[in-house]
């Protein structure tokens, strides 16, 4: 399920919604009344801004991405690349298609146009998202697609080269290539794909930054409606409705409380307390791609060991941002920000701090390159990663701080304004 549609059903049906990569958990835990409601005029007051998206990605964009992942292809030794529905398929082709048991593919070759391949009984709806751009091969119900392949790898010329498949394509999918073209070696394209969608252009770089400050006008409009006693669930469908009012999907997790101690949230419903940890973690998508923002607040006054752990994240978060930038390598950002929160008292490793610092970000909310502890990946111009460090302390809070960098050619920049005190926005 696409991470936007998934936020958007979980804030819906139980309050707490996922990112992608987890299952929150109690997800439906707290039941949002199915009685009618009259939106908080917080919400009501906003306006939509889906006129105010950035242009969308070009298809001239789309063949530069294509001759970029040939060239890295010849590179390699790779014959050809063959992508799955998903965000691969979006980034080099811009076609938007389900999995399912029946394969459709997009096939790269070296050099020349791609191919895809489709059931026949979908080539109409194939034709209309191809437009023109690539042949289309189809395959009836009792033939097999991969056998399809096999005779386009041999019209190629190139049944014995090396096919790169989609580092996201199914068991069978490749099992049955496997079968179907034995001579030929295959291995993981995630070598071509990650260093095209890793670094991202100005175009991209410049729609993300636009759904992160949706994201923000988002949380600001909710943290206006907290009141005492409103549930979770209830924040959480207020957070989705503000997305709705601003013309884009979305939706968040919500942690009150001891919930906020745990990243993903605890089963228990929870009602809002004077004085409370308020944590939301989520975002929206705008033109497929994704942001992702937390905001830890204090509903009333922040108690000393609050403001403290605040103060602490706060610095972990700024340190990063300060020490990442080109040539730096991923594992050592991460070892930046641990560092601080280790110095302050809540170390050693993952004790209080027990996740990675970040994850790329793109066309999905987690994508590679990710800022964890040992990586070696070399940081470039146009990488996008989230900075959220954190602190979570079992049956207290937890305060975790999150935004967007990108790393720019002297340094890194965050996409919108961090966070700098535990009050609610306003």
């Amino acid at each position: 399920m696409d991470r936007r549609n998934f936020v958007q059903r979980g804030a819906t049906l139980g309050g707490a919604t996922a990112l992608l990569g987890f299952n929150p958990i109690g997800a439906g835990a707290e039941q949002v009344s199915k009685e009618p409601r009259e939106m908080p005029p917080e919400l009501a007051r906003l306006k939509s801004r889906a006129t105010d998206a950035p242009a969308p990605i070009t298809e001239t964009e789309r063949v530069a991405r294509r001759e970029k992942a040939q060239r890295l292809m010849k590179e390699l030794g790779y014959s050809a690349m063959l992508i799955e529905p998903g965000a691969n398929m979006t980034y080099f082709s811009g076609i938007e298609w389900g999995r399912s048991e029946r394969l459709f593919a997009l096939i790269l070759p070296q050099a020349g146009k791609g191919i895809v391949i489709s059931p026949a009984f979908e080539e109409q709806r194939a034709a209309n998202q191809v437009d023109g751009r690539f042949e289309i091969r189809v395959w009836q119900e009792n033939e097999s697609p991969e056998a399809l392949i096999a005779g386009v790898l041999k019209q190629w010329g190139i049944a014995t080269g090396k096919l790169a498949v989609d580092g996201s394509a199914r068991t069978f999918v490749f099992n049955e290539l496997a079968l179907a073209v034995p001579a030929m070696q295959m291995g993981t394209a995630e070598p071509i794909t990650n260093a095209c969608r890793g670094v991202k252009t100005t175009h991209e770089i410049e729609i993300m930054r636009f759904a992160n400050q949706i994201t923000l006008d988002a949380y600001r409009a909710a943290h206006k409606t907290l009141r005492a006693g409103m549930t979770q669930a209830e924040l959480a469908k207020n957070v989705s409705e503000a997305f709705s009012k601003l013309g884009y999907p979305g939706g968040a997790l919500v942690l009150f409380g001891e919930s906020s101690a745990y990243p993903h949230g605890l089963p228990k419903p929870r009602s809002l307390e004077d004085n409370q940890v308020v944590l939301i973690d989520g975002g929206t998508t705008v033109l497929g791609y994704q942001s992702d923002i937390t905001r830890t607040v204090v509903f009333g006054r922040p108690a000393p060991e609050a403001q403290k752990v605040f103060d602490i994240v706060h610095e972990a978060q700024r340190q990063a941002l300060a020490f990442a930038g080109p040539g730096k390598k991923c594992g050592e950002v991460d070892g930046t920000a641990r560092k601080v929160i280790a110095d302050a008292g809540y170390g050693p490793d993952y004790r209080t701090f027990t996740h990675r610092l970040g994850h790329g970000i793109g066309l999905e909310g987690h994508e590679w390159p990710y800022l964890v502890r040992g990586s070696q990946i070399v940081m470039q111009p146009g990488m996008t990663f989230s900075d959220e460090p954190g602190i979570y302390q079992y049956g207290k809070f937890g305060i975790r701080l999150e935004d967007i960098m990108a790393i720019t050619e002297n340094g890194a920049e965050m996409m919108t304004p961090p966070q700098t005190s535990l009050s609610p926005m306003t």
